[in-house]
């Protein structure tokens, strides 16, 4: 019998939302820079006034994390994050396109003596400013990334973001029994970017203090980090006023040597976590509150429930 994935219903609704995302990236390469922006940020703003589940959940997670803030502070910064995630989007869809204005990129040499050393390395980031973006500029820059990413649950819109991503060389590396490749890609002296933010529920998590409270995080970057001896260098783009974005590229993360395995690569994904507290903090509104971070608890704790 087939699937509910294989219904006529769903097979059509995957394609019109393909089909409105190709209409909409046409509309968007036509336009100025200026008016793309202005799309959207408008259509972020349209997100936070009708998707009260996303709102919600941004809100709540601007509360747990920064208890100090007025609500006023707090829906501000939900609001601006929603506008940022429309930015995004526009962004990704005419990546490419004529009329952005250039990236500033700062602390190029970490990645240029990680790529000369020959033993391959980790490029970490966070769903926050426009990780796409750097992954890129490094490719037109001549250091083109293997990108570890999740698959999106609608295979033509898949196989178009896939394409955008792969156009300047990059190579799309799916999470799911990724290790192979990413060790393989190691051993062949490439750039591995990996993004660790994101509640991480299945078999063999950590938790990692991520805004003071214990966050469900892949184990896979501390693990092959540790046991491969390969550096990981930070890296986020901050977005900018006029559009552009400044792509910062930190010293690599100091890795712990101390015999115990396990601890060691725990230690490392705390330190990657940690950076990228440190960068949302910079610039809260670049990041992805409206995802359920700490929906994933610890031992002894209840999973947190969405509110109705």
């Amino acid at each position: 019998m087939p699937s509910k994935d294989d219904s006529p219903l769903i097979e059509a609704r995957r394609i019109l939302e393909y089909g409105a995302v190709r209409v909409l990236a046409g509309v968007l390469r036509v336009l100025p820079h200026g008016a793309r922006l202005a799309v959207g940020r408008g259509l972020g703003r349209l997100a936070f006034a009708v998707d009260g589940r996303h709102r919600r959940v941004a809100l709540e997670n601007l509360a747990a994390a920064c208890p100090d803030w007025q609500e006023d502070r707090r829906r501000a910064t939900a609001r601006r994050s929603f506008e940022h995630l429309g930015r995004l989007l526009v962004e990704i869809l005419t990546l490419g396109a004529p009329g952005a204005p250039p990236s500033v990129v700062e602390g190029w040499e970490h990645v240029e003596a990680a790529a000369s050393a020959g033993k391959g390395y980790f490029l970490l980031s966070g769903h926050f400013g426009n990780w796409e973006k750097v992954a890129h500029r490094q490719a037109e820059r001549g250091l083109p990334l293997w990108m570890v990413a999740r698959p999106l649950d609608n295979p033509l819109l898949e196989r178009y973001f896939s394409g955008l991503r792969q156009g300047t060389g990059n190579r799309v590396v799916y999470k799911r029994n990724a290790v192979r490749e990413i060790v393989r890609g190691l051993k062949q002296g490439k750039g591995i970017a990996f993004v660790i933010d994101q509640n991480f529920g299945e078999p063999g998590r950590v938790f990692v203090p991520y805004f003071g409270r214990p966050a469900a995080t892949t184990p896979t970057l501390g693990i092959v980090a540790v046991r491969m001896g390969v550096p990981v260098i930070p890296v986020f783009a901050f977005p900018e006023p006029d559009g552009s974005y400044r792509i910062v590229y930190e010293p690599p993360l100091r890795t712990p040597c101390t015999g115990d395995a396990e601890a060691d690569a725990l230690e490392v994904t705390a330190r990657a976590t940690a950076r990228i507290e440190a960068a949302v903090g910079l610039r809260p509104e670049a990041w992805f509150w409206m995802h359920r971070r700490w929906r994933t608890r610890p031992p002894g704790e209840s999973e947190e429930r969405e509110n109705p």
